[in-house]
Order: structure tokens, then sequence, then C-alpha cells
């Protein structure tokens, strides 16, 4: 056997690992090595000292007579159907990759995701049997999820791209980014299980968003709240996204985002009160709201408001704005950049200071605005830029599968509302909103990814809209079918509820105490709102 320059380092290895133990190494290296008849073995001077030793006994005197050489066996030839094996192995992990998000299971409302025939192992050439997968050492196939063959590593790398979350950043040009990816998705380092307390903690984020959204329609019945239900985990993901921007350095977080979902945030991201909150749907119904306090009235509609708070996190207070918005959705985008901007630079040298660190850009998107509007692409086309770059925006697309009463497949030219972001080398990860875990899971890789690369990240939250454009509107005029769907489809916060229970980590009548405490807290402070109207003003 002849060994080349390029090969030399990969004979030096085997030959160290010869040397602790002859039967580790495959018999063809072995007879190579005990014949002495190689350049690798004139080179080697561990190797000269081991021959020396076998020649002499073991004081150094000489050696017996030696023993009838025994033949070594023929090596077992490395098979056609082998290599082939192994090359179609190398597709297929690549086609997990690339295309692994076309078998994800995104839709919460349980649509069959079309697949793709490169993710089948037993159509290709050869036929990725298990038996074959069984011979195919992981190892040679650069793969970070767990596994000692391709038998053993293959329903993790499944579970990895085609579960509940799904990822695409093939696109990206940089080989770094994309290395970083692979590892940092496939080793489940930003998927890590949550506690039991962490778990709780979830379900009473999901529990404030839903009963906050159901006394409002109850109490004010017909007026617009444009509900974030269907995409509750919103809610969670943003909480999440204010703790790793502190931990990250960050005393500012700036969100834009339309009307969907906006008294929400308001409520539980930002901290307003409730009575402010329900002050303003009052005013919409008696002058009494309005005239109660001394700022009055808004002048405009309520959620198109702005507002400005402050969140304790472990590592310390973060200032939270929302910024105000009106109605064309995406307007808001550049604003939210701008003032991100602002808040990084440190203005007190001539030239001005950036540390993208100091603050961090949220934007929540429409699935239909995200690729409707030209704003979008007008923004992320700064991105980059170095007078306008934020150090990367965590964008998250609340995609309700359909824009206004439009579907999808009407609206957009693409399969995903997310796909604009391909051409900025952004990448994107596709959560199912009715898996709460999985979703706090996309928003820690998309930020340890904007942390080490300073890119923007897109995360498109998949879920439905619960009622119709607002609750003025009545959904089922334009989709009856997926109208009907949702009605009989449990809460985001019910099937987790559900999931705890069963695991033994909170019991029922917890998880209902927890809507039961926000519905008190909301009645209390509506109560104490109604007994100002009509109270004198000092």
């Amino acid at each position: 056997m002849d060994v080349d320059g390029l090969n030399a380092g990969y004979a030096g290895d085997l030959l160290e690992d010869y040397l602790e133990n002859p039967d580790a190494v495959p018999s063809e290296w072995r007879h190579l090595f005990e014949s002495g008849a190689s350049e690798i073995v004139a080179a080697n001077p561990g190797l000269v000292r081991l021959l020396q030793t076998l020649e002499a006994d073991g004081n150094g005197g000489p050696a017996a007579a030696p023993a009838p050489p025994i033949p070594s066996p023929a090596a077992e030839p490395v098979s056609d159907e082998l290599l082939g094996g192994v090359a179609a192995a190398m597709a297929l992990v690549k086609a997990y990759r690339m295309h692994g998000h076309l078998a994800a299971h995104l839709d919460p409302l349980g649509s069959e995701p079309p697949g793709d025939p490169a993710l089948e192992p037993e159509r290709l050439i050869p036929k990725l049997t298990p038996e074959l997968q069984a011979r195919i050492p992981a190892s040679v196939l650069r793969m970070y999820v767990p596994g000692e063959t391709l038998s053993e590593a293959l329903p993790r790398l499944q579970e990895t791209y085609t579960g509940t979350i799904a990822y695409e950043i093939e696109h990206i040009s940089e080989h770094e980014k994309r290395v970083w990816l692979r590892q940092a998705i496939e080793s489940g380092k930003y998927r890590q299980p949550l506690s039991a307390e962490e778990k709780k903690a979830l379900l009473a984020q999901l529990s404030r968003a839903e009963a906050f959204e159901h006394y409002l329609r109850r109490a004010f019945l017909g007026q617009k709240q444009f509900s974030i239900e269907g995409l509750d985990v919103l809610v969670a993901m943003l909480d999440e996204t204010l703790e790793l921007a502190a931990e990250s350095g960050a005393h500012e977080v700036v969100i834009g985002m339309a009307h969907r979902g906006r008294l929400n945030v308001l409520a539980h991201t930002l901290g307003l009160g409730y009575d402010s909150i329900l002050r303003e749907f009052e005013g919409e119904r008696t002058i009494d709201a309005v005239v109660a306090t001394q700022e009055g009235g808004t002048g405009d509609v309520k959620y198109h408001l702005g507002a400005r708070g402050s969140r304790s996190t472990p590592s310390g207070d973060v200032t939270v704005t929302l910024a105000a918005n009106p109605s064309h959705l995406e307007a808001v985008d550049p604003v939210v950049e701008g003032r991100a901007r602002a808040e990084q630079t440190d203005r007190s040298p001539r030239m001005g200071l950036h540390d993208p660190s100091v603050a961090l850009a949220v934007l929540i998107h429409g699935d239909a605005s995200f690729p409707g509007q030209g704003g979008v692409a007008e923004t992320l086309n700064l991105a980059a830029l170095d007078g306008y770059s934020v150090g990367g925006t965590l964008h998250l697309i609340a995609n309700n599968q359909v824009g206004f009463t439009t579907d999808p497949m009407e609206g957009r030219s693409t399969r995903y509302s997310s796909d604009l972001a391909k051409g900025f080398d952004i990448p994107i990860i596709h959560v199912n909103a009715d898996d709460p875990e999985a979703a706090i899971s996309a928003v820690r890789l998309a930020l340890a990814f904007r942390r080490r690369f300073e890119s923007d990240v897109v995360v498109d939250v998949v879920g439905y809209r619960r009622h119709g454009h607002n609750e003025q509107d009545e959904a089922a005029y334009t989709q009856p079918l997926m109208a009907s769907q949702i009605a009989q489809h449990e809460t985001a916060r019910e099937l987790f509820a559900e999931r705890l229970v069963a695991d033994g980590v909170v019991t029922e009548d917890a998880a209902d105490a927890l809507v039961q405490q926000v519905t008190s807290e909301l009645r209390a402070a509506h109560e104490a709102l109604k007994a100002t109207f009509g109270a004198r003003r000092d």
C-alpha cells in the first residue's frame, strides 16, 4: 500500500492508534506497519523503535527464533454498494438541511406538509436500507446529531429538521454562517428542554395573553381589538427576547408592529396598566371615560398607540419602546431602525461610536405585508450598510395564514411569506405557534446568531387568526373551511396546559387558576375605572 503526501497525516493518526492497540486499526494497515516496507515506517521513529523491540526480547537481548509467519488475512474490500451508500447518505444529509422544511409540521391546523422525494432514504441510489444505514459511520457525514452510524443518527436528523420547527439556511453565501448554524441547530444547543419552573412561567404567559383577549371581547362586544389569538406565543417570545437582549448588554429594545396583538403587547410586554387600555375602550362608548383623567383622549385609535416602559430581567432593567404606527402596517419599520441606531450611537466623540449591543430592534410583520409592501425590502436593504446597520434586527412574522381576506396562494408568488429575506442572506426559522417551547428555542437561536454575526434573522411564527380581520368581521364569509377548523381547535394555552398536566408539571386546577387570576385583575381594574366616571376632578 502506497501512502502519498496527502494521506500522510491520516496514516500518522492510524499509526498512533496502532501503537496503542494494534487491533484498533484495519488489518491492511496493521500488515503495512508490521511489514516495515513503507516510507511511513521509515519516517516514523516510533514505529522503528517498536519494530526493533519486537526483534529483541524484553531486556534488549537477542530475540528467540521467530515463529513461522502467519499470513495476514486479506483485507475486506470496500464494496461499490458501501461507497455508493456513503455518497447517498451525504446527499440525504444535504437534502434535510436544504429541504427538510418541506416535511416539517408547521401548521397548527394540521395541513399535511408537501415533503420532498430527496428526503426518502429508499428512493436514493443505492437504496439506503436499514442494513446499509447501519454500515455507514456517521463520522464521515459531518453531522452534529448524536449517533455512531447513519441508522442511529437519521431519526435525530429527521426530528431536528422536520418537527414543529424548521430552518432555511443553505441559501446563505457565507460559509462560516452556514457551518455555525448547522452545528447550532443539529447539536440542539439552543433547544434544550425547559425546566419545570420555565414551563410553568411559559404557561402563565400564555394564560395572561388568552385571558386578556377573552375579557376584552366579552366586556366590549363588537369593538375592534385585533386579537392576537392563534399567535398567543408571540407575547412569550417577546418576553424571552427582552431577557436575552438584556443578557447581551442591551439597555433598550425598540419594537415595531401593526395592530394585530398590539394591545396584548402594550399590556404584557411594556407593562401598560390594564386601566389605561380599558379606558380607551370605554372612551369609544362614553365621554365620561375621556374626561375622567387630566390627559383626556389620545386622539388616535388604541391599536395605533405607542408607549414606553421598563422591564426588570435577571440581567438588569431594560427600556422597552413600542413605536407608534399608523394604519399602513409596515410604515413603522424604518422608524424602529432609526431609533435603534440612534440609541446605539454614542455622540460624545466627534465621529460617533456605534455599539450594536446597546439596543435591539424587533419588527413584528404580517405574513401578507412582509412580501407585499415595498417598505420591508427597502428596510432590509439598509441592514448591512455602515451608516444604517443596527447590528441585526429580529424579524418576527405574525403568520396567521391569511391576509385580510386573501389566501396566501392568491397574495404572493412564493411558498413562504419570508422568502423575500433569502435575497439578503438572512437565516429563516419557521415555527409552529402551537409549540411554545419550540418558539422559545427559535428566539434563542435567532438572538445567538445575531450576537455572533450582527446580522438580521427572521422567525416565521405560523399560527392562525381565531376571529375575522377584526372583531366586527365574520371570517366564515371568506374562509369558511378554515374558520370551521379554527372553531374546533384548542388554543395554544389549552394544548400546553394539557401537556404539562399529563407530565405532572402542574395540576389542572392550578392551570385554570392562572386564567382566573388575570380575569379577576381585569375585572377589578375595570370596576375601579368605572367608579371614576362622573367623579369631579379637582
